[in-house]
């Protein structure tokens, strides 16, 4: 399309209290020139008009609010010889968005996550040194080979011993 260049988008999200720009800008063919951005919304009209230079004009808000959120588009108007021209860009749709659902997004969910992994962490670790009692009816089997019968009751009477101790601490 000849004449002012088109957004790249038809509809631009715009944070509330955030800084944005418009700029209007036209392929060169004669010097001057000035771009008018016009404003449409449900409630109000209004016009703001800067000089080309370099061929664009830049449209700076400094906090995005309820009002801005509406139509644009930028008209560019020169006069040779003359002769007056203009030409009219597709309109440009902003929208002004409330941050404070990213904000939840951003903040409270991975505190929450944080939150979870701390107390599965102290769960882990305060259960870490407690290993369930062992059940009483198992019976360790040893078969010893080549090991005198004198001392293997010994061993027996000690793993007797260690068993009872066993017992009574679950």
């Amino acid at each position: 399309m000849y004449g002012v260049s088109e957004a790249q988008q038809q509809r631009a999200p715009v944070l509330r209290r955030s800084i944005f720009t418009i700029s209007c800008s036209i392929q060169p063919q004669y010097p001057g020139g000035s771009f008018q951005l016009t404003f449409t919304s449900s409630s109000s009209a209004h016009n703001d008009t800067q000089p080309a230079v370099n061929h664009s004009a830049h449209f700076l808000f400094s906090a995005a609010g309820p009002a801005h959120q509406g139509s644009y588009s930028c008209v560019y108007h020169l006069h040779v010889f003359n002769h007056s021209f203009s030409s009219e860009s597709r309109r440009l749709s902003i929208t002004v968005l409330d941050p404070t659902p990213l904000i939840i997004k951003a903040i409270v969910l991975p505190l929450a996550l944080l939150v979870l992994n701390i107390g599965l962490y102290v769960y882990c670790k305060a259960n870490r040194g407690q290993m369930p009692c062992r059940q009483k009816n198992t019976e360790l089997v040893q078969y010893k080979l080549g090991v005198p019968a004198a001392e293997e009751e010994e061993e027996e009477e000690e793993e007797e011993e260690e068993e009872e101790e066993e017992e009574g601490s679950c």
